[in-house]
């Protein structure tokens, strides 16, 4: 069992080589913006969970109420880009910072100049890649494959889905890494790219690229695109696990 969970944490890790994992790219931004451990953990739990819930619906509530996950899809993919919008505007930030879901005041924060972190940054952060997530589809992976199956049949349900929460954990990890790796490397350089107004239309601008890809299913035509190019080691590796 363990084994198991070793597994789904690489394969969620190698999840970042396949082109659908861009959808994921506003953690980066997220990562970079916020500072403290706390946050990154946070968004790797809400990543995980994003994958639990996703699966939950797409196996019990299809199954009960003919629901089908890809309007779930599009629901989150609206809320998307009602906080990419809200984040363009200043006034509209400043109006409205219900509809960026507390977002914005990661762009305020300035930990090296005393200003302490906002409490609720890791809890955002967790709300913020569980939509994230909602929007994103892996691609079908040995342990992801064998956690859906124990789903659908209904055999240890919980293990299934705690298979499900540990692979996002680890998807979240490669994003989460390069975030922090660009806070250190960029705010020395340009500070206010991770600030203020400039950081929230940047991850404006990011959520609203996913959430139109997400609808449109761009991602599954440069899935197919990448993978004619790609060398086949690429593909090998993250599907391997």
């Amino acid at each position: 069992m363990s084994l198991d969970f070793g597994f789904c944490f690489l394969s969620g890790l190698l999840s970042c080589l396949t082109p659908e994992a861009l959808l994921l790219l506003p953690l980066l931004l997220a990562a970079a913006g916020t500072a403290g451990r706390a946050s990154a953990a946070m968004a790797a739990t809400g990543l995980g969970l994003a994958l639990v819930v996703t699966g939950a619906v797409a196996v019990w509530l299809g199954a009960a109420t003919g629901f089908e996950a890809v309007w779930l899809r599009r629901m989150v993919c609206a809320v998307l880009i009602v906080q990419g919008v809200a984040l363009l505007r200043r006034h509209t930030v400043d109006r409205f910072p219900g509809l960026t879901g507390g977002v914005a005041a990661w762009f305020d924060q300035s930990p090296s100049a005393g200003v302490p972190v906002w409490p609720g940054t890791p809890m955002r952060l967790c709300l913020l890649a569980l939509i994230v997530g909602a929007n994103w589809i892996p691609r079908l992976s040995p342990m992801l494959g064998k956690a859906s199956l124990m789903a659908a049949d209904a055999v240890n349900v919980r293990v299934a889905l705690a298979m499900l929460f540990v692979f996002g954990l680890g998807a979240a990890v490669p994003w989460l890494a390069a975030g922090r790796i660009a806070r250190f490397l960029i705010r020395p350089i340009m500070p206010g790219l991770t600030r203020g107004m400039a950081g929230k239309r940047l991850l404006g601008l990011t959520l609203l690229a996913v959430a139109v890809i997400g609808l449109s299913g761009i991602d599954t035509i440069l899935a197919r695109m990448a993978d004619e190019v790609a060398p086949p080691w690429t593909r090998e590796l993250a599907s391997m696990f």
